[in-house]
Parts: C-alpha cells; sequence; structure tokens
C-alpha cells in the first residue's frame, strides 16, 4: 500500500480548513492582515506538521496557531508604532540647510573617529550606552562586570574623547603690559 505524501496530506489539510481559518483571522483583523495571518498560519503548519494532531484535532490546533500568530503580529505593530512615535518626537522641528547638515556630519565624523581611537571594551560600552541607548545596569550585565566598573569606564572614556576632540588650546598667558608700553585698557 502506497503511503501519501506530505505534500498531499498538507494540501489536503489546506483545502479543508484554509477557509476557516481566513475567516477566523478576518474576523479579527483588516483583510489584507488576515491573508498574511493565514499564510503565516500555514507556514507553521508546514514546519510542525508532525505536530498536528489526526481528525477533529486538526482546527483547534490551527486556530490556537492563529491566535498566537494574530497575538505576534499585533505585538509587531504595537512595537513598530511606538518605535514611530519615538523617531517622529525626535524629528527636528525645521529642515536645517545644507550647511548646517555638513557641519554635523563632520562633528558626527570627528565623534566616530575619536571613539575609534579608545580601547575596543570602552568604545562598545559607549556605543551600547549612548547610541543604543542601554542602562549601565544592562551593559554591566552584558559585560559579567559591576555597574561601578562600567561607571568607572565611562568616565575615563569621556575624559578619553573630551581630549580628543578638544581642539588645542595653546597656552597664551603674557606679563601684562602698561598702557603707557603699548598695552590695552
Amino acid at each position: 500500500m502506497a503511503t501519501v505524501s506530505k505534500k498531499a496530506q498538507f494540501e489536503r489539510l489546506y483545502r479543508a480548513h484554509g477557509q476557516a481559518v481566513y475567516r477566523y483571522c478576518l474576523r479579527r483583523t483588516s483583510r489584507d492582515d488576515a491573508k498574511d495571518a493565514m499564510a503565516d498560519v500555514f507556514a507553521v503548519a508546514w514546519r510542525r506538521f508532525d505536530s498536528i494532531p489526526n481528525d477533529e484535532g486538526q482546527l483547534p490546533w490551527l486556530y490556537a496557531v492563529a491566535r498566537n500568530v494574530l497575538s505576534d503580529r499585533r505585538r509587531s505593530h504595537r512595537r513598530r508604532d511606538r518605535l514611530t512615535a519615538k523617531i517622529a518626537s525626535h524629528a527636528p522641528e525645521s529642515v536645517e540647510g545644507p550647511e548646517t547638515q555638513v557641519v554635523r556630519s563632520a562633528e558626527y565624523q570627528a565623534v566616530v573617529e575619536a571613539i575609534g581611537k579608545l580601547p575596543q571594551t570602552d568604545q562598545e560600552i559607549i556605543r551600547l550606552i549612548e547610541w543604543e541607548g542601554l542602562e549601565r545596569e544592562q551593559v554591566a550585565t552584558m559585560m559579567f562586570v559591576s555597574r561601578a566598573a562600567i561607571d568607572k569606564r565611562m568616565a575615563r572614556a569621556y575624559k578619553k574623547l573630551e581630549r580628543l576632540l578638544k581642539p588645542e588650546i595653546r597656552d597664551v598667558r603674557t606679563t601684562p603690559v602698561t598702557i603707557e608700553e603699548g598695552g590695552e585698557a
């Protein structure tokens, strides 16, 4: 007796329950999202085909997968919306001219070059805290060191950066000269 291939069994599953899964998704989201969610449900079904129960248990199993897929999609949409709002709140109020953009680009490049001159660990700590927005406690946990060690490294790194970024200031102290000698009042 010939066994039925996985592909044929999957096609039979899709024909039997595809519309029911689509309607389930459609009652919970928009038409386009429902189509995408249904596709995701059957992608999971294909990957976990051996986990699908036989006969009466198939549709409830597919509904459970659909519920999880829709939940994941809602979380993803919320994250995207929060990120969009966060980006919008940081948007400049006015469009800057090309001169300002050139100056900012040069300043940015100078900072990147200065950070590149720091020890590798200090570079990573600064990037994680300043660019990725992690808290110092999180960075300490990631690097298996104490919060105090991170604070100390940050303080030293900031001092090094300040020296690297500060233009050279020459000592211009002179002896005061009186007005009679040609000095200023």
